[in-house]
């Protein structure tokens, strides 16, 4: 035999060798209940009595939520750029903008019961300065939008959703409106 051939099949039996006594340890199912029985099963259990829960009331399906989230998304955002809108012209800046959250009850009839603003922060993002020119800051102090918030509560009692809640709902929405920041 060839000294090459032997260099080769001395390397095979070493690398098979090596490959044989590297062979790693697996845990069987007994080792695992061994290492898991009695007491440190026990101490290690997370455990909840679903028994003794409170009532969580009644609630709406998913589908029905994604579907007033949607409506108010597509059909109804243009109340809130009317009453911005509004704002504008009464305080003869378009430059107003900002963000607020409204809290509003459906009825499974599906009509609006009741609508609170929980947030608002709608006012002047750029007012004039001395030269008359609209800056964003070194102006004259942003004015607020005062009756945007009456506007909005106005318009979602007129709201009405298809399919209504299953329950009656209350949802909040969170919203920006505005030309510019």
């Amino acid at each position: 035999m060839s000294y090459s051939k032997l260099i080769t099949l001395l390397g095979l039996l070493v690398g098979v060798t090596a490959t044989v006594g590297c062979k790693p340890k697996v845990a069987s199912n007994q080792d695992l209940l061994n290492a898991y029985g009695g007491e440190k099963y026990t101490e290690d259990m997370v455990a909840t009595d679903y028994e003794v829960t409170e009532n969580q009331g009644d609630s709406i399906d998913p589908r029905t939520q994604a579907a007033i989230q949607d409506t108010i998304s597509t059909v109804y955002v243009s109340d809130f750029e009317k009453c911005v809108e509004k704002e504008m012209d009464r305080l003869e800046n378009r430059w107003v903008a900002g963000t607020f959250a409204i809290e509003f009850t459906i009825e499974t009839s599906g009509m609006v019961s009741a609508a609170t603003l929980l947030q608002e922060d709608i006012e002047e993002r750029r007012t004039l300065n001395a030269k008359g020119e609209f800056v964003t800051s070194g102006g004259a102090a942003p004015r607020k939008a005062e009756n945007f918030g009456s506007c909005i509560t106005a318009l979602v009692y007129k709201w009405e959703f298809d399919p209504p809640p299953e329950v009656t709902y209350t949802h909040t929405y969170n919203g920006q409106v505005g030309e510019a920041w």
